[in-house]
């Protein structure tokens, strides 16, 4: 999820207008936000690592959401990410392992 402080910090990074930002790498959702066009994320690099990891947007900067106080609300975006971000799986294993062990 892309909101436009996200747009702008990333597309200045990568040293394009915003437009263009948005039409090589963005669309809009049904919910009428801005997503990611393609899986994995375009910005995944070669090792498996964020190659925008400084300028990365507030949904990646705040995953696991684990600081908001509804966190079980936002499990339904980790399964959703799923397939763009091999962290959200790495993640999940280590809490799936987590609460196995502490079963």
């Amino acid at each position: 999820m892309f909101f436009q402080p996200d747009i702008e910090l990333l597309a200045s990074a990568l040293r394009m207008k915003t437009r263009n930002f948005i039409d090589r790498y963005l669309h809009l959702d049904t919910d009428g936000i801005y997503a990611l066009k393609s899986t994995p994320c375009a910005f995944l690099g070669p090792d498996n690592r964020c190659s925008v990891y400084e300028h990365r947007p507030k949904a990646c900067r705040e995953y696991p959401h684990t600081n908001h106080r509804k966190m079980h609300n936002k499990l339904d975006l980790a399964l959703r990410n799923l397939p763009i971000c091999p962290a959200v799986g790495m993640v999940l294993e280590r809490l799936a392992i987590h609460y196995q062990v502490g079963a």
